[in-house]
């Protein structure tokens, strides 16, 4: 099951390229999963409680990295002692006896970084962050921990009321979950509908029987093949399977048609069956063929998953017409012959009554044909005008979803759901805490917070102002970046800090190993935490005999150690040590905000839900912003190096004088670690310029321009889901160009006639156009899912114009001194076919409408009505156009093929033989025209 979800970009990409990083760097953006609720009574001592233990039982769960809420903060206090920081849980005695819940909830608002992360205090809604490994979210079997996650919290709703959810994690399961059962589903409704259908044009339920063997085996083979090309099944792939049922019966129609057509002709069922294969099979197999076709576009748009898509759905759609091939006469020719009323179908007044009146149309109101179409092609292309485009997560989700209504909650009441990334490269080791730089990455998170579709930015900005807060005895007023004379000595301090955070993580590794049984952790936990020793054996430090003598004020290894060796004390051990370091929490870590390794600061907030121009609109405004901030001067002095570059060396000093530090760093760069060359460009300034003709000094000048300017990168799932609808689009008209190209070469393959591609186009490219006027008219959104019904919707629809392309050149080899008959038998011949092939497509399409995505259903809708408006175009503008070109089509190069897609049979018995009326020779026509001129000679005598 692959249940990443909104990433269609190609591998290579630069807004890949941008995310990978990310990745490498920082790991997963969205492996947070979130929990809210509304309430004004978390502040109780009952429910805070239970607020403790929701996360606590959360946190016990196998794959739960970390759980924070309010009721895990730790506040980070000054040890002036030690010179160190120490963070201690804001709630640690369930009995509220040393710390009231009053005085509980007025520390935790206090630290100011957690207002508007954690709680919303205008709203009264509360947050709870779990952070889930993404090794158990990608594995089917281990993903369910989000749903036991959910499961424990939704226990408590007749406390805190309704519990929302939301975050990566809760959209990638969810809709992993919902994806099967769908595709389930779907192969259901397909199949019940095609089986009625089936029931209802054959009145056979040996024929209902023997199609359904043909696609039961085709969703076998579809999913056998998904697993054995190492693919997974995602929200496209689940489409697959439904596919190739309302692909495989037209086929099993086509066939059984001409069989039936055949038995009643001349009531020989072997002959009729291997007429099926030799004359149906060829126009069948290119038939799967070009749809086949039609889906094998997507390899093109280079993302990987619509590449696997269309290969996937290319090679069973083929894999198709072997079963139907092999399969349909096979078991026909094991059972008894068809009976009359299963050949009735053949004649039914209704059936007869539409190609009656479709050759009606064509051949004496084509007229009325060509207006309709051209005011159809007229509204189309008006409403494909206004057509628009979307890339939101939530896009496929309807308006009532419990999942969306679930994002708003978080989005209306902490301004963002969605992950939205800032990586700054500050490119010197020195910046890192530079209170110049720091006061920049500030000013962009000051410049977001004013846009309230962004959330709460997180930074290193706001770690260095809470270490500032503590060092001042967390007073609230000092929370602001640390002074330069402060820096120094807080060195220290954040270093310590550091290295006891990465102490407490091996306290939950020592829990986990407890918890499964491991009890030899439990020495590890009371002799490497004296904080946990002190507690148990419950020591109070002593007072010393004198002065000399150092109070001990932990219990010692000795005192420890004959306490465990007292016996089983491992649940009062765990016990312990959960309430002094809850395994809620990890707590702050510098490692999440900044990568040293790259010089990478992370600016973590979350956005809207927006659409693809939307969030592109909205990054260029960022872009902007970051320019300005970060590089005032950059493009003043990039100016300046373009004119130097083209040989104005006076622009040197331009560049000098807008800061000094580039006239320092391009001297430390051209002394290149000689300390008396620098020491001389510091006692004399214009030395430098002696330089500014040397090959070295444009090269040190480059590398000190660059290194002053900051670079960034905008990324994120946002981002990417945004940038990869946008590619889509892009590649859209080119992967509908190549279907529409190979399968013209297909046609003039098979036809050997430009004029004939051309023609078989034309009623191929309306039912496109249609659809596009469609979406744009009623507001249905360009997005991934329902860009797949131009690629789709054209290979399918195809299908009919070749079948009757085929019957009409069949006829031209017959008579093609009369090309209106031609026309018109291939009308009688294919006709019934093609309609009831394009009911099956239409309503097997539109079992698509009862999926809950809202792309999944506009895709089933709008193939739907493209196969029916294909259906209309065949039948009426294809044989209009023949009609009204006639001679200048019908070459001598399209009645003798290059392949031949029926090849008639020299079988024929003579005593059928029937003189046609139409092309009867009166062989005594002489003798009257002989006695006509005699009767003509004795009137003139007369």
């Amino acid at each position: 099951m692959d249940n990443k979800y909104g990433n269609m970009l190609p591998k290579k990409s630069p807004a890949q390229d941008d995310y990978l990083q990310l990745k490498e760097m920082f790991g997963e953006d969205g492996g947070a999963l979130i929990m809210a609720v509304k309430t004004d009574q978390l502040y109780t001592e009952e429910n805070f409680i239970l607020w403790k233990k929701i996360g606590d039982s959360i946190a016990k769960l196998d794959g739960i990295n970390s759980v924070l809420s309010e009721a895990d903060l730790f506040t980070i206090k000054n040890n002036t002692t030690e010179g160190k920081f120490e963070a201690e849980p804001v709630f640690l005695d369930p009995t509220f006896e040393t710390k009231s819940i009053e005085e509980v909830r007025e520390e935790i608002r206090q630290i100011p970084l957690y207002d508007g992360l954690l709680y919303n205090d205008s709203t009264n809604v509360s947050l709870m962050m779990i952070s889930i490994d993404e090794a158990y979210l990608s594995d089917q079997n281990k993903s369910g921990v989000v749903l036991e996650a959910e499961n424990i919290a939704l226990a408590y709703e007749y406390v805190f009321g309704k519990m929302h959810f939301a975050g990566l994690p809760h959209i990638r399961v969810v809709m992993g979950k919902r994806v099967v059962s769908e595709m389930y589903i779907f192969i259901g409704l397909a199949i019940a509908v095609t089986s009625l259908l089936l029931y209802i044009f054959f009145r056979s339920f040996r024929v209902v029987l023997f199609c359904n063997l043909v696609v039961f085996t085709a969703v076998i083979w579809s999913l056998g093949s998904i697993g054995l090309m190492g693919f997974k099944l995602s929200i496209l792939m689940a489409l697959i399977p439904p596919l190739m049922i309302v692909i495989g019966i037209p086929n099993c129609i086509f066939l059984l048609t001409k069989f039936h057509r055949e038995v009643k002709d001349h009531g020989n069922k072997t002959k009729a069956l291997s007429r099926v294969i030799a004359k149906v099979g060829n126009a069948t197999f290119l038939t799967n063929l070009t749809t086949a076709l039609g889906f094998s576009t997507f390899v093109f748009t280079n993302s990987e998953k619509l590449i696997e898509f269309g290969t996937t759905a290319s090679l069973n759609i083929l894999f198709v017409f072997i079963l139907s091939i092999c399969i349909i006469p096979i078991l026909f020719s094991l059972t008894k012959q068809p009976k009359s009323r299963h050949l009735k179908h053949l004649e039914k007044k209704f059936a007869k009554s539409i190609v009656n009146k479709l050759v009606y149309l064509t051949t004496t109101h084509r007229k009325r044909i060509y207006l309709v179409t051209f005011i159809v092609i007229g509204v189309a292309i008006f409403g494909a005008t206004k057509m628009e485009a979307t890339g939101n997560l939530t896009s496929d989700l309807p308006e009532s979803d419990p999942m969306l209504q679930d994002i708003l909650f978080i989005q209306e009441n902490f301004n963002g759901a969605v992950p939205f990334e800032i990586l700054i490269d500050y490119k010197k080791d020195g910046r890192k805490f530079d209170k110049k730089t720091l006061e920049k990455v500030e000013s962009v998170q000051n410049q977001l917070k004013k846009d309230t579709i962004f959330s709460k930015t997180v930074s290193i900005v706001n770690f260095m102002k809470l270490i500032n807060m503590s060092y001042y005895g967390n007073n609230v007023d000092m929370y602001k970046l640390i002074e330069r004379k402060d820096m120094l000595r807080l060195k220290g301090y954040v270093e310590n800090f550091q290295a006891d955070m990465a102490r407490t993580k091996k306290v939950y590794v020592y829990q986990d190993s407890v918890r499964n049984g491991n009890l030899k952790y439990t020495d590890s936990l009371m002799l490497g935490f004296p904080l946990i020793a002190k507690e148990i054996l419950d020591f109070t430090p002593q007072e010393a005999p004198n002065d000399s003598v150092e109070v001990e004020i932990l219990p010692n290894d000795s005192l420890i150690k004959s306490y465990l060796a007292q016996g089983p004390n491992h649940e009062e051990i765990l016990f312990v040590s959960e309430s002094i370091f809850p395994p809620a929490a990890i707590g702050l870590s510098l490692k999440e905000l900044i990568d040293t390794a790259n010089t990478t600061y992370r600016l973590r907030m979350q956005i809207h839900d927006l659409g693809s121009y939307e969030i592109d609109e909205k990054i260029k405004g960022v872009s902007e912003m970051l320019d300005t901030i970060l590089n005032p001067n950059a493009e003043q002095v990039n100016e300046y190096w373009a004119k130097y570059d083209a040989g104005e060396t006076k622009y040197v000093d331009s560049i000098f004088n807008v800061s000094n530090a580039y006239r320092n760093n391009t001297a430390y760069a051209i002394a290149d670690g000689n300390d008396s060359l620098l020491f001389q460009f510091d006692l004399n300034p214009d030395l430098l310029s002696s330089y500014y003709d040397k090959p070295e000094f444009k090269e040190a000048l480059k590398v000190s321009i660059d290194e002053e300017q900051m670079s960034y990168l905008i990324t994120g799932t946002s981002v990417v889901a945004a940038e990869g609808t946008q590619y889509l689009i892009k590649n859209l008209i080119t992967s509908l160009s190549i279907a529409i190209l190979i399968i013209a070469v297909l046609m003039a393959i098979l036809f050997r006639s430009w004029r004939m591609v051309v023609i078989s186009l034309v009623p191929n490219f309306i039912p496109l156009l249609v659809t596009a006027g469609i979406m744009g008219i009623f507001s249905i959104p360009i997005k991934p899912s329902t860009l797949l019904v131009f690629s789709i919707a054209f290979g399918i629809s195809v299908d009919d114009t070749i079948h009757f392309l085929a019957k009409y050149r069949q006829e031209l080899k017959i008579r093609s001194y009369d090309q209106r008959a031609c026309v018109i038998n291939a009308l009688y011949e294919t006709g019934l076919s093609m309609f009831y092939t394009s009911i099956v497509l239409f309503f097997g399409f539109s079992m698509f409408a009862f999926s809950q995505f809202g792309g999944t259903k506009a895709l089933g809708l709008l193939v739907s009505l493209t196969m029916l408006v294909a259906m209309l175009t065949n039948l009426t503008v294809l044989p209009s156009l023949l009609l009204s070109l006639e001679n200048r089509i019908a070459s001598k190069a399209f009645r003798e093929p290059f392949i031949n897609i029926y090849d008639e049979e020299i079988d024929i018995e003579l005593s059928d033989l029937e003189v046609d009326p139409r092309t009867r020779i009166d062989y005594n026509a002489g003798e009257r025209f002989e006695d006509e001129d005699e009767d003509d000679e004795s009137n003139k005598s007369t």
